[in-house]
């Protein structure tokens, strides 16, 4: 009894095991030569066949060649999901919203400026400083940055204690 391994040219699986079995030969094709192999191994213990005195050069070689392959094939997708990730990382960035203008109440910035909230609304009036409006108040605000730029000054916290 003997187990044949196989390459059928032209073939969507190329690798084929072929044995007989009490007079009747019975053929297997595999997509792979590793799964091929596998099954050659099998069916030679379950058929009882001597064992082969050592495992071919020609088998080990490939199988070193598939694994390469399959580890070249690995970084190339590793890097490419590397340059998704930094492609995704710079549109969020783009996509990221400006940071919310600082803003402080009449009363907050008349005490900062030294004149009374009166004269702070007819400073508005006569468009000195904008009017900022929060939708869900009718307190109204100026920008911080407005009466930075009004004293002159780059940081006013110490003026608003």
């Amino acid at each position: 009894m003997k187990v044949n391994y196989s390459m059928a040219k032209g073939r969507a699986s190329p690798h084929c095991i072929t044995w007989i079995y009490r007079k009747k030969r019975y053929r297997k094709y595999f997509r792979s030569r590793l799964d091929a192999l596998r099954f050659r191994n099998e069916k030679e213990q379950e058929l009882g066949v001597a064992q082969r005195t050592g495992i071919e050069n020609e088998l080990l070689f490939w199988l070193l060649g598939e694994i390469n392959d399959k580890l070249n094939r690995m970084e190339e997708k590793i890097g490419l999901l590397e340059r998704s990730i930094l492609n995704q990382e710079e549109s969020l960035q783009e996509i990221k919203k400006p940071p919310a203008p600082k803003i402080l109440r009449i009363s907050e910035a008349a005490k900062v400026l030294r004149v009374s909230s009166r004269k702070l609304y007819y400073l508005l009036d006569k468009g000195v400083f904008k009017r900022y409006k929060l939708p869900h108040t009718r307190t109204t605000f100026i920008k911080l940055n407005e009466v930075e730029k009004a004293l002159g000054t780059e940081n006013i916290e110490d003026l608003l204690r």
